[in-house]
């Protein structure tokens, strides 16, 4: 490390600093990220294109004596964390950002030493969940970590289309009194459903035409490099992850029958199970358990995709998403604590269950055949137990 060096840096850290006075809106965890206290180091982590980037920026503004570098950039190949965060602390910046933690071999141990040498704080990001969490955890004491979710439709409408849009828990949405008020607030939002279904989850800036490039950089990455870190990667096995993938977007969402599963893209039910559990970390899967206790009910999920996955692998393979299926994972992605119901022999069930409520997703035609507590339609209804799909959206 040379003052060269570090001066290329510097310029980069104050300017990129500087230029992100244009990003207003916040990710949802910002303020908790913001609040732990300054005896810990902190990390988060979630997959490209979410927005980590900036919400590492806008807290290096808010804060004094901050210095930002991405572990990725060129100029710090032959550098180690430690080797960068300690040369900037000992010119003043006790707080340092660091991008993309993960590109650089051995971070968790620099780490370990910044935080025992107590002369700065460290707030990083990464894209790698597999290795954040991993390695991450070795940190225990001394950093706490976050996962970022992909951005909620409220979230997406509020940094598209610069809508003011505040979050609502699910017990808000269920007082009919409540959720009134909020339809008639809010439902000018609704309209944008069908967009994030298409473009949602992620905060690309790039021009409608380049979208799904940009997508398919985001699956390549999470292939070829996250999935890498756990498993020898071969074209064989890219191509069987790949598979996995486009089946699990063209399929309505049912219970999973691994054998059926492993039967239809020719590969063995334990590497099937492997790999959909470890696209389950990184958060391109999400696996959705069915509702009751104990190890047998975790052996058959469905299984959703993070936005905008469904509709970027067929939209690849000229082919049209299924509706019941976004509609469905839209749900399941804005609430964590969904599980579904179980199908019994000879009957249909409702579909999810939240806190012993019962929720059936559907269409504007969606009756009480199958007597849950309260529909969730795609469409703006004031009724006593309807609630408009659009409206989980506001969950995060």
């Amino acid at each position: 490390m040379n003052d060269e060096t570090f001066g290329k840096a510097l310029f980069e850290s104050e300017r990129k600093i500087r230029e992100a006075a244009v990003y207003v809106k916040r990710r949802y965890l910002y303020d908790k990220i913001a609040s732990v206290p300054t005896d810990y180091f902190v990390g988060f982590y979630g997959i490209r294109g979410i927005g980590k980037t900036v919400t590492l920026l806008q807290l290096a503004r808010e804060t004094k004596n901050a210095f930002y570098f991405s572990a990725d950039a060129a100029y710090f190949r032959d550098e180690t964390v430690y080797d960068v965060a300690k040369y900037a602390i000992a010119r003043g910046y006790r707080n340092i950002f660091i991008d993309e933690i993960h590109t650089k071999a051995y971070w968790e141990n620099d780490l370990k030493t910044l935080y025992d040498e107590g002369e700065g704080r460290v707030i990083f990001s990464g894209s790698s969940a597999l290795e954040i969490k991993k390695k991450g955890g070795e940190l225990s004491r001394r950093a706490l970590l976050f996962y970022m979710k992909p951005a909620s439709f409220r979230e997406y409408v509020s940094i598209k289309h610069g809508e003011e849009l505040p979050a609502f828990s699910i017990k808000q949405f269920e007082d009919y009194e409540q959720r009134k008020k909020i339809i008639l607030e809010y439902s000018r939002v609704a309209p944008y459903l069908t967009e994030y279904f298409n473009y949602g989850g992620v905060l690309y800036a790039a021009e409608r035409e380049f979208f799904y490039d940009s997508i398919q950089n985001v699956v390549d990455k999470i292939v070829y490099t996250d999935l890498a870190y756990l498993r020898e990667m071969s074209m064989k096995i890219a191509d069987d992850i790949f598979s996995l993938l486009y089946f699990i977007s063209f399929s309505s969402p049912s219970e999973t029958n691994y054998s059926k599963l492993a039967n239809s893209v020719n590969l063995s039910k334990p590497t099937v199970i492997s790999i959909i559990n470890d696209l389950a970390k990184i958060g391109i899967v999400k696996q959705v358990f069915s509702c009751g206790k104990g190890a047998a009910i975790r052996k058959e999920p469905k299984l959703y995709l993070a936005f905008p996955f469904r509709a970027y692998f067929n939209t690849v393979k000229s082919r049209q998403s299924d509706i019941g299926a976004l509609r469905e994972e839209f749900f399941v992605n804005h609430v964590d604590t969904a599980c579904y119901m179980k199908t019994e022999r000879g009957a249909k069930t409702p579909d999810f269950k939240i806190d012993n409520v019962i929720f059936e997703v559907g269409g504007a035609g969606k009756t009480f055949k199958q007597k849950a507590d309260y529909l969730v339609k795609d469409a703006v209804l004031i009724e006593e137990r309807t609630i408009p799909l659009f409206l989980f959206g506001f969950a995060y």
